[in-house]
């Protein structure tokens, strides 16, 4: 990390800092073939970033954040393109009242309960995801024109609370989001319960996965009118070994057709994972997953079903540089097919397998 103290005003400082991911990847099954491909933000996503504080006295302190997404192989902007797709936010922190603040920021659920899943603690990061990343474990979308307050911390008890304003005329409801969060943290001990709800996704936050019945049967005409998703998760650690467990219920609702009148039904997913990961020596971790996902189609009564196993190495060749190898391997069933999606293309069968080396250099 890069740090800049201001002469002029001794009491303000800016960071600049990033992560830059990339590796190789084979996958067993991609629409009918097996295919090699380089790809980067596996383990986490590339970026570069701006952070800066300044503090106002009295325990207060101006706070600002700027995030950008890119492709290290191609040096375009992620995040549908956008400057700061990540991160872009100001606001005020304070001891005693907490943290406001206003921008482009993350929901609760992929930023409280996937940073205690197999996606936000192994190395094979975006390659674990729950099925299509449909709850947004690995944060394939974040909120515009949003809100966020975030509690102090007391006896190890935090909360949070987000909204997105929507951009309709009269109706302020639409096209809107709320997310929250409570988290606990007491020692090796940590909790985490979070809510999100956004009304037309696929309009409001066009980024995300809103097509739920892609993973159901491949049929690309139907979008949520409505999304919800709550999650718990826990987390414990014994000396080198650290367990963790997840769960999400994802609902897609109100699916609209692209053309014709509204489907009143739903699309549900309950994924439930368990993680663990044993430091053999400060330098090496190795770490295994196993996540199993049941989807209900109300309108057809298809039942999806997806079980995946997951196992990575670490190597830390220092504090801010590692080399990786994971394995990935999804068995699809209920008339579903694998699709370790949004890293790689559906399977043309049940099965997908993915396997990769990276490296990973932190600044």
């Amino acid at each position: 990390m890069l740090f800049i103290s201001h002469e002029a005003y001794a009491q303000s400082s800016v960071t600049i800092y990033g992560i830059i991911d990339d590796g190789l990847t084979w996958s067993s099954n991609q629409g009918g073939k097996s295919a090699f491909q380089m790809q980067g933000s596996i383990s986490q996503g590339n970026r570069w970033g701006l952070k800066g504080a300044e503090d106002l006295g009295g325990g207060t302190t101006a706070i600002f954040r700027l995030e950008s997404g890119f492709n290290v192989n191609t040096g375009a902007f992620s995040q549908g393109g956008r400057e700061f797709g990540r991160l872009a936010y100001v606001g005020l922190s304070s001891n005693s009242y907490g943290t406001l603040t206003l921008g482009r920021q993350g929901e609760a659920v992929g930023d409280y309960i996937g940073s205690l899943s197999a996606n936000g603690t192994l190395p094979g990061g975006i390659l674990f995801p729950h099925p299509g990343d449909l709850d947004n474990n690995g944060i394939d979308f974040r909120l515009n024109n949003a809100v966020k307050y975030v509690t102090p911390t007391i006896a190890g008890l935090t909360g949070v609370a987000i909204y997105s304003l929507g951009g309709v005329a009269g109706n302020f409801a639409q096209n809107s989001a709320k997310s929250f969060a409570l988290q606990y943290v007491n020692g090796n001990l940590h909790l985490v319960g979070a809510y999100t709800s956004i009304d037309h996704p696929a309009t409001s936050v066009p980024e995300g996965v809103w097509t739920a019945a892609n993973t159901v049967d491949g049929n690309y005409g139907l979008a949520a009118g409505g999304y919800k998703v709550f999650g718990l998760a826990a987390a414990y650690a014994f000396g080198a070994m650290k367990i963790s467990a997840d769960w999400t219920h994802t609902q897609f609702g109100d699916l609209d057709p692209a053309l014709g009148a509204k489907i009143r039904g739903h699309v549900t997913f309950n994924i439930g994972e368990v993680v663990a990961s044993y430091m053999v020596t400060p330098a090496l971790q190795l770490g295994a997953a196993y996540s199993y996902t049941e989807g209900n189609v109300s309108a057809t009564g298809q039942e999806p079903r997806y079980h995946e196993v997951d196992a990575s190495a670490d190597y830390f060749l220092s504090k801010a540089t590692d080399v990786y190898a994971s394995a990935t391997y999804m068995r699809a069933g209920g008339g579903a097919v694998a699709d370790l999606a949004p890293v790689l293309a559906a399977s043309s069968s049940a099965n997908q397998v993915a396997l990769r080396i990276g490296i990973r250099k932190k600044f």
